[in-house]
């Protein structure tokens, strides 16, 4: 068990507590969909809910700092790194079976297995899944989705493993969510399981839903420049690309950080970005938008790691007191 206050907590004894990998001084780009950001103090996959509640257990014990991951899109990862222990579930923790209209998924399944099987099945309510990176568990906590089309309304039932390392099963009554949020945001909780029920449609119209979502993201979004997918919340009535583009902000760039020109509401890693230079270009996008249109555009990505809050809290003000 790790015992120890925080400022001397051993994280080499992880290596005994878990059966899954452990690694140390690890650098984080590689699993993060920006490639970017520093190294974290220790980096765990547990393979079992076991492993993972011993793990959680443990750490919140020792008052240990952790973060957990899911595909690596949709966050910001510190060029300072993190002083702590990153989580990011193993392949125990894949894989997923279908039982008449449900969906039984572990939380670190692919999205697009989770579509492909359900198209398979002839069930419909995901097809909005085609061209988003990353896993089912990171869907459901930030409420992926497109235009009208959420996995919220889906949720049936979900397993979690507590801070304290109890294992839970919550109804579809204790998941609540928004847009591009959920109550399992910034909880705490390990996500494991999720259960969708979706609806048996012809497998004719879910190709022609699935092709269209294709066809949109295809032509309208960066394919193969490293990005974290959208970094604002389309405003109500509005859309954040719409208005970065409306400011002349399409192209522009600090460091290696880049507008995308294909769509103004992603921002391009050229290839040697720093964090930095991401939250430099939403700082400008934020204060070009304010000023001509009096709109102030909310974050969609998550800033993770060791940042100086003081240094970024004019960028993430929605993340106040989180």
């Amino acid at each position: 068990m790790l015992t120890l206050e925080r400022e001397t907590v051993d994280f080499r004894e992880l290596e005994h507590l878990i059966k899954g990998k452990v690694e140390f001084d690890h650098p984080m780009a590689p699993y993060t969909t920006y490639h970017l950001g520093g190294k974290a103090a220790a980096f765990v996959e547990p393979q079992t809910i076991h492993d993972l509640a011993e793990l959680l257990r443990c750490l919140t014990h020792a008052g240990a700092p952790y973060l957990m991951l899911g595909g690596g899109s949709n966050v910001l990862f510190a060029d300072e790194g993190f002083q702590g222990v990153m989580i990011r579930l193993g392949r125990g923790f894949q894989g997923l079976h279908i039982e008449g209209d449900r969906v039984r998924a572990k939380a670190g399944t692919k999205l697009v297995t989770v579509l492909a099987k359900a198209r398979e099945a002839g069930l419909g309510g995901v097809e909005f899944f085609a061209g988003i990176p990353g896993t089912i568990g990171g869907a459901v906590v930030g409420n992926a989705g497109a235009k009208k089309a959420w996995i919220g309304p889906t949720v049936e039932e979900l397993t979690i493993v507590t801070p304290h390392g109890q294992v839970k099963r919550l109804e579809k009554t204790d998941y609540t969510y928004g847009y591009r949020n959920s109550s399992l945001k910034l909880s705490g909780n390990a996500l494991v399981e999720v259960v969708l029920r979706l609806k048996k449609e012809p497998r004719a119209g879910i190709e022609k839903k699935v092709k269209e979502y294709f066809k949109v993201r295809r032509g309208k979004q960066p394919k193969t420049e490293k990005n974290a997918g959208s970094v604002f919340k389309n405003p109500e009535g509005n859309f954040s690309g719409r208005l970065t583009e409306s400011v002349g902000l399409k192209g522009f760039k600090v460091g290696g950080a880049r507008v995308s020109e294909v769509h103004a509401n992603f921002i391009i890693n050229e290839g040697a970005a720093t964090a930095h230079d991401v939250v430099a270009v939403m700082r400008e996008i934020q204060k070009r938008v304010w000023k001509e249109c009096q709109i102030q555009l909310e974050p969609e990505i998550l800033p993770l790691g060791d940042w100086n809050w003081e240094e970024i809290k004019d960028v993430f003000w929605n993340m106040k007191g989180s």
